[in-house]
């Protein structure tokens, strides 16, 4: 049953910050306290812009739920709180999209501090898109800080305002780092996080990023709202098996759609996925039939059959 302030029925949203958690019990409060701290948003016509905070916890035994328990008694926040079985971040993504009442929704993790001037950056960027062009576009990004150095994550935007997709700005553009978002919740109820299948409980979110960028530009703004930390207490790391068969699923995707257009803009970008495909399929069973199988264009099958060898000896590490 879901878990709900009294706040939350109080007025429709502009904003969802969804945040999916598992074990995050020490971490979680970040997240709280920064939302209290959120300075009040309008648009331009005045009209006040309100947020909520939908939270998916996806398996914790920790003390999440009653954390979250004592916050809703507060009651300072429109919260709402469902609890599921372990079945992965992109699973409960999907569950938070399909929660989600705000216009607009951001993935805030379970870790993240976002600033006080976040919910207004977002809505004055959102708004300067022509209203006549926003059908074009998916929402707003921004950059990200690490809260160790202080400093901007990444590389400079090559121009102000830039209206771009995913795809181009990584690889043609080559923009680096970490950024933050948020995007029309209705475009990320329509083109859900795949699942593969129940043994996967990780998807790659470079997979729905890619695939929103063939339809959708977004605006992408040289301002930072939110601080980028580190903790990986219970990230999937290192070599796994369940990664392995995850990012399989990349691979694949980038093979079948990215490669053929962007390899001579990001050759060494493009050559992960091409090495990949084979080391990540000989690590989790596959043969070398079953690869070539799922890569289709001509070029990408001829690359993965050059750099086999390559991924082969990667699959034994």
């Amino acid at each position: 049953m879901d878990i709900v302030s009294a706040k939350y029925g109080e007025t429709s949203p502009w904003m969802t910050f969804f945040t999916a958690t598992y074990n995050r019990e020490q971490t979680l409060p970040r997240c709280y306290e920064c939302l209290l701290k959120m300075n009040p948003a309008t648009d331009s016509a005045g009209r006040k812009l309100d947020l909520e905070w939908v939270i998916v916890d996806d398996g914790s035994s920790d003390g999440t739920r009653e954390l979250v328990e004592k916050w809703v008694a507060e009651n300072k926040l429109a919260i709402i709180y469902r609890y599921q079985e372990n079945q992965g971040k992109h699973v409960a993504s999907n569950v938070g999209a399909s929660m989600a009442r705000g216009e607009m929704i951001t993935n805030m993790d379970s870790d993240d501090t976002f600033f006080p001037e976040a919910l207004q950056t977002f809505a004055t960027a959102w708004e300067s898109v022509p209203a006549d062009r926003r059908h074009e576009f998916r929402g707003v990004t921004a950059r990200c800080v690490d809260p160790e150095t202080g400093n901007l994550v990444g590389t400079p935007l090559p121009r102000q305002p830039y209206y771009v997709n995913t795809i181009d700005m990584r690889l043609k553009d080559k923009v680096q780092g970490e950024m933050c978002g948020c995007n029309r919740t209705e475009i990320i109820r329509e083109n859900p996080f795949p699942v593969f299948d129940e043994r996967t409980s990780y998807c790659p979110e470079s997979i729905l990023w890619l695939e929103l960028a063939k339809k959708y530009k977004e605006t992408v703004i040289d301002v930072p709202l939110r601080e980028y930390y580190h903790d990986t207490g219970n990230a999937i790391t290192g070599r796994s098996y369940n990664r392995s068969r995850a990012n399989y699923h990349l691979w694949k995707y980038e093979l079948n759609n990215i490669v053929p257009k962007y390899l001579r803009y990001a050759p060494k970008e493009m050559l992960k996925a091409v090495v990949g495909i084979t080391m990540d399929g000989f690590r989790t069973g596959r043969s070398l039939r079953q690869i070539m199988r799922d890569v289709k264009p001509a070029t990408s099958k001829a690359l993965v059959a050059l750099f086999m060898p390559a991924g082969w000896l990667l699959s034994k590490r």
